[in-house]
């Protein structure tokens, strides 16, 4: 292999490193500054240990280019008259890169987009089953005394719901009721306090949410609307799904987050 092919594919190389690695930094800051959920975990963790691959090939080619001297040798060896066209081509093909960013950052934000739909399609299928599969559990919620036994039932019906299917959401079950006469929303778990049940506090169990998801559990149990509410933020996915019989009703509460999109997550 001659000097002038070295000097081709080394620089050819380094400037294939240069343009991943400028990729990869707008990729990981668009993900991270916008919480774009696109990638499954273990490709994220693929894709971020890929920059140690594009830095050892870059670095690779930057210590050939020192150990040829390809800057002095390609500048001693270009034949004079070959300026324009190569010129162009560079041109053009600075303008290709900077278009590609946008695309790039379209396609990231149609990514994200997607898994907030399959994320949403596969919690409404959870509540889904976990009514029909569990229709007599499903109906002891809406038997709501708060008490000691309403408490452990629940807990250990909750359980038996998520232990049923792999990778299942978290699910509580959300109710209405009145401390000290004023109408409040308390949540229940599968991990209720199996100690001191004569000191039980509706206190303990009164659900915090935002304005929004408020006035949705408002509606479930003053309008009896029946439509189920889905949110998404920074990989953790949450949907409420009423559950109705008669003049009863509750709401199946289902959280899901998944590790993937940016570091720590």
């Amino acid at each position: 292999m001659n000097t002038t092919t070295i000097i081709k594919w080394t620089n050819r190389i380094a400037l294939a490193a240069i343009i991943l690695l400028v990729y990869w930094v707008f990729i990981f800051i668009s993900i991270t500054v916008f919480s774009l959920k696109v990638f499954q975990e273990n490709i994220t963790e693929s894709f971020y240990l890929s920059v140690l691959g594009i830095l050892a090939l870059l670095v690779g080619a930057v210590i050939v280019n020192i150990m040829f001297n390809l800057t002095s040798i390609s500048e001693s060896l270009q034949e004079p008259g070959r300026s324009t066209h190569p010129t162009r081509i560079r041109r053009n093909a600075i303008i290709l890169i900077l278009l590609s960013f946008p695309l790039i950052f379209g396609i990231l934000f149609l990514g994200d987009y997607r898994t907030t739909q399959v994320r949403e399609t596969r919690l409404i299928e959870a509540a889904e089953y976990s009514i029909q599969e569990n229709r007599e559990i499903a109906t002891s919620f809406l038997e709501y005394s708060f008490d000691a036994q309403y408490l452990q039932a629940t807990a250990e019906g909750l359980q038996l719901i998520a232990h049923q299917s792999e990778s299942f959401p978290s699910i509580s079950v959300i109710l209405k009721d009145s401390v000290h006469g004023k109408d409040v929303f308390l949540r229940f778990t599968s991990h209720m306090h199996r100690d001191g049940t004569d000191d039980l506090s509706k206190l303990d169990y009164i659900y915090a949410c935002s304005p929004e998801e408020q006035e949705y559990i408002k509606s479930v149990f003053e309008d009896n609307e029946d439509r189920h509410l889905f949110s998404a933020s920074d990989g953790s996915y949450e949907l409420y799904y009423p559950y109705r019989s008669g003049n009863q009703a509750v709401i199946l509460y289902f959280t899901d987050r998944q590790r993937y999109g940016k570091f720590g997550s």
